[in-house]
């Protein structure tokens, strides 16, 4: 399996080869030392999520979810995204995090999203949205925001085991990202190089 086929099963449309790990704790507590390199001090760090699902077709392939990133060097504003401000439901919280994507329980892709919580048990993941710029590239120029298909499928797939209430009926993903882009997550990741 390489990395793109891999990646690749991490949509919705192979939801029913997907299994959610039962319980919680001790499992999403021991996933993977990682290496922090960019630390003042080196130093080994756990990943932890909520929830951990495995390709039952492939077992050494699984996912954790959501991956706190609670880096203290990450400039990121952690306020309500801009993008909520305009939205036509009354979201309460916005909430960060990792999706982690893991082979033979190490890491081999993360992609970020979030989390958004209407406050009256609705609530479910999206894809992180990137705003996008028109010419000027001045912050005050947005024009709209960007995801990937993938992204969005991906966040798909963990509202099939994590979303509560009726997420699926006020999913702003549509709405917000009427075009996303159709550019695979390795490729894009080869072109920002």
């Amino acid at each position: 399996m390489n990395l793109r086929q891999a990646l690749d099963f991490c949509s919705v449309a192979h939801r029913d080869d997907w299994v959610r790990l039962p319980g919680e704790r001790p499992a999403t507590a021991i996933i993977a030392g990682l290496f922090d390199a960019g630390a003042a001090e080196p130093r080994t760090s756990i990943l932890t999520g909520h929830t951990i699902a495995v390709y039952e077709p492939d077992p050494r392939l699984s996912l954790v979810w959501p991956v706190p990133d609670d880096d203290p060097r990450d400039e990121r504003d952690r306020a309500t995204p801009e993008w909520l401000e305009n939205e036509e439901h009354d979201w309460k919280h916005s909430r960060d995090g990792w999706a982690v994507v893991l082979l033979d329980g190490a890491p081999i892709w993360q992609e970020l999203i979030s989390y958004l919580d209407w406050g009256s048990g609705v609530g479910g993941h999206v894809a992180y949205f990137e705003p996008r710029f028109a010419d000027s590239g001045t912050r005050s120029s947005i024009e709209g925001w960007n995801a990937s298909k993938w992204s969005i499928d991906l966040a798909r797939l963990i509202n099939t085991f994590s979303a509560s209430g009726d997420f699926g009926n006020f999913d702003p993903t549509q709405r917000v990202v009427p075009n996303p882009s159709d550019i695979h997550p390795v490729d894009a990741e080869r072109r920002a190089y």
